[in-house]
């Protein structure tokens, strides 16, 4: 897309919630269409909702990426060492499932978009499955449609002390070491149950990942909150790719499609 494009997406669009994560309390990152990383967490700037908004029609970014952590100083946050002087104070756990990941489905491309249907369905029905997985053990999850292949499941209860000590000293270790450990126990679950790994299991606690409701200008979708996993059992990969259409909010429909994506 166009960065005339992704101005008028968040100009035309109203900020969201994004309850339940605390985007105040995040280290929040754009890429521009020169490929350039900005952090826009600045000292007495905690970046909301409507800031972020605001800041995306000034850059218009290919995309925004927020922190797993929360922190009590986001705007300390730079390099991966310089993370515990942010002071985390709790996170989410965040793994993806991808269509990429997928073989042997027949392609069959959404009708307004470049993203395959067919892969999409079944990215869509192993993410039912992993989080049926990860229900036992925790309830507060949410499902984010990535705005491209797949889907970012997020734990948003996940607690360091579930799987580890917590150490004050160095409480970013203390959450890179719970997060591996919860991502052994996961590894055997998926060992039993699976066939084949379908899904990315990230240790890394400093990891970014999309902001829910922004655009993914690369696609001309949006990362779109889906909600539980309920919630997306009702929804087809059709339905969903529909829902993300940035073209609703710019176009005014589907008649209209962004020039530079592919088809």
């Amino acid at each position: 897309m166009r960065p005339e494009q992704v101005k008028r997406y968040y100009e035309n669009t109203s900020p969201p919630s994004l309850q339940p994560w605390s985007l105040e309390r995040k280290h929040v990152r754009i890429v521009t269409h020169d490929k350039r990383f900005i952090k826009l967490n600045t000292i007495g700037n905690r970046v909301n909702e409507k800031a972020l908004w605001k800041l995306c029609t000034k850059y218009s970014p290919t995309h925004v990426y927020m922190s797993v952590l929360n922190y009590l100083f986001p705007e300390s946050v730079g390099l991966k060492r310089s993370a515990k002087y942010a002071y985390p104070v709790g996170g989410e756990y965040v793994f993806d499932v991808d269509n990429y990941l997928f073989r042997g489905v027949e392609t069959h491309e959404h009708p307004r978009t470049w993203i395959c249907i067919a892969c999409l369905e079944v990215a869509r029905k192993y993410t039912i499955r992993l989080t049926e997985l990860v229900e036992e053990n925790y309830e507060n999850i949410a499902i984010v449609f990535s705005g491209a292949r797949g889907f970012h499941i997020h734990v948003l209860d996940f607690n360091v002390r579930d799987w580890t000590h917590y150490n004050e000293h160095d409480p970013v270790k203390s959450h890179e070491v719970a997060r591996f450990r919860y991502t052994l126990h996961l590894a055997r679950q998926l060992d039993a149950r699976f066939d084949e790994p379908h899904f990315t299991l990230s240790v890394d606690p400093v990891r970014i990942i999309s902001v829910p409701q922004t655009l993914n200008a690369s696609t001309g979708l949006v990362c779109r909150l889906i909600g539980s996993r309920v919630d997306l059992e009702r929804k087809s990969a059709s339905r969903i790719l529909d829902e993300a259409s940035s073209s609703l909010a710019i176009w005014g429909g589907f008649s209209q499609l962004p020039l530079s994506v592919k088809r």
